[in-house]
């Protein structure tokens, strides 16, 4: 013989309670993290992002501040971008279709010239010129100056061409959202003024190195798109 629930039975039988906000906040919290492109992806382009504006910012005030900061931080910013540079050209390579990886991978060569190049430079110029330039010691390290037509100058400035073509090569990963769009013009139009970047040097004409400033909104768009690539992975 079936068994039937009665209407009144039907009516006292208590509803299927919702989760509290604390189980709501527990599920959150057990969501799976970021994959490591995106987290090492994230945080290299936000230091980019500040290294470069801090380099740009102290280059600006440089001749009002006292000496030995109008140069540990224009200098020691550009050396604090260069791996932050390499480590975000390495995350978009994780992050990109197999079908892209060959551009990325390129990126990622130039980027590692780049970064040893630049790295030698200011280590040179931090740790070795300066301290003899602040003793009143410049002859000592005549060949180690950064100065126009320089040694030092010219390695600077094939590293910053090395970095204009890595971004050149890693704009092909960026297709299909109105972000990635934005990131290959960026990407391209850097890449594109690397040319510029090296006359400027050759010529001692830093106008033609305006293109630096698209660095930065760059770095600040990859912080962006590695955030939703993390968020989309979950």
């Amino acid at each position: 013989m079936s068994m039937q629930t009665s209407p009144s039975a039907q009516m006292h039988t208590p509803p299927q309670e919702r989760p509290s906000a604390a189980e709501r906040s527990e599920d959150r919290m057990e969501a799976k993290p970021w994959p490591p492109f995106a987290q090492l992806g994230f945080w290299s382009a936000v230091l980019a992002a500040v290294f470069s504006m801090l380099f740009t910012v102290g280059v600006l005030v440089g001749g009002i501040l006292p000496r030995p900061w109008d140069v540990v931080i224009p200098i020691g910013a550009s050396l604090l971008l260069a791996p932050s540079f390499v480590v975000m050209m390495v995350s978009v390579h994780y992050g990109a279709a197999d079908e892209k990886k060959i551009w990325s991978h390129i990126g990622i060569a130039f980027a590692v010239l780049y970064a040893a190049l630049v790295s030698i430079v200011y280590v040179t110029w931090l740790f070795v010129a300066e301290p003899h330039v602040l003793r009143g010691e410049a002859n000592q390290v005549a060949l180690l100056i950064f100065a126009p037509g320089s040694f030092l100058q010219m390695v600077d400035g094939l590293g910053y061409t090395f970095m204009g073509v890595a971004t050149f090569f890693a704009a092909q990963v960026f297709v299909g959202t109105r972000l990635d769009t934005w990131i290959r013009l960026l990407c391209l139009l850097y890449g594109l003024g690397a040319v510029m970047v090296f006359l400027s040097y050759v010529f001692y004409i830093i106008p033609l190195g305006a293109g630096w400033l698209i660095f930065p909104p760059l770095a600040i768009l990859l912080a962006v798109y590695f955030r939703r690539a993390g968020d989309t992975a979950r």
